[in-house]
């Protein structure tokens, strides 16, 4: 399956709607001319539903700075036993079991193309919901992610691919810290298909690794020394939207 620039942009516009109080979800989605809007919740995990006349989008909630809860899962980097038989972040598995029971009715609807998504913690939500259906057998169509963590570990990763890695498309602004963690020697692995956006702004499709570790090592020199931490601006879903809408058609 080919990249879609239109369709990336759909995706990353519900990523940040949200982030918006359940309240004015609907609202929102009327400006995108989507309808449909089922929202739910756990704890920690607030997703919606939306549609067009052809595709069924899954929205996961990023993590919210106020929402304590949200950095505990986060932070829950142990492997537990979860999909395909391998293990994934605990912290994320449990988020989603959250509201598990809302997503599998919504999800087995087969009348339009299910596509997933979110950012950050909404990003590996997306993810591990998509390798949950998959194994269910429910067809997942697309599954767009936005500044998303690593999932789980290798075989996590290897078993996701051979199903559904063609259709995943993992979308980076450029040295976004959240795209680092769990950290590789903590045997974590991501999935997908790699997008990738230089510091310039310039997209590249399917980057290849050294992109990144190029100009994650020059951001590092740059703010050797300095206070704050490297790529935590990036990260927001702001720039994200900014980044996405430069993506010619």
């Amino acid at each position: 399956m080919a990249f879609d620039a239109q369709l990336a942009l759909t995706t990353v516009q519900l990523s940040r709607i949200a982030y918006h109080p359940l309240a004015q979800v609907e609202h929102d989605l009327g400006m995108l001319v989507l309808g449909g809007s089922r929202p739910f919740s756990g704890a920690s995990t607030q997703a919606f539903l939306a549609e067009d006349e052809q595709r069924r989008f899954l929205v996961f909630r990023g993590t919210e700075s106020t929402n304590a809860t949200d950095w505990i899962r986060d932070a829950e980097f142990r492997p537990v036993p979860g999909v395909f038989g391998t293990k994934v972040h605990s912290g994320f598995r449990r988020a989603l079991d959250e509201v598990w029971d809302d997503v599998v009715p919504l999800a087995s609807q087969t009348d339009r193309k299910l596509v997933l998504t979110g950012h950050s913690l909404g990003a590996g939500l997306a993810v591990l919901a998509a390798a949950r259906l998959a194994e269910s057998g429910i067809p997942v169509a697309d599954v767009y992610t936005y500044g998303g963590p690593r999932n789980g570990l290798a075989p996590f990763a290897a078993a996701y691919n051979s199903r559904l890695g063609s259709s995943t498309y993992r979308v980076i602004n450029s040295i976004d810290i959240v795209t680092r963690v769990p950290l590789l020697v903590q045997g974590y692995r991501h999935v997908g298909r790699r997008m990738y956006f230089a510091p310039s702004g310039d997209f590249h499709p399917d980057a290849g690794a050294w992109y990144i570790a190029r100009d994650d090592l020059r951001a590092r020199l740059t703010h050797f020394g300095k206070i704050g931490a490297v790529g935590v601006l990036e990260h927001e879903i702001t720039r994200y939207v900014e980044r996405v809408k430069t993506i010619p058609a």
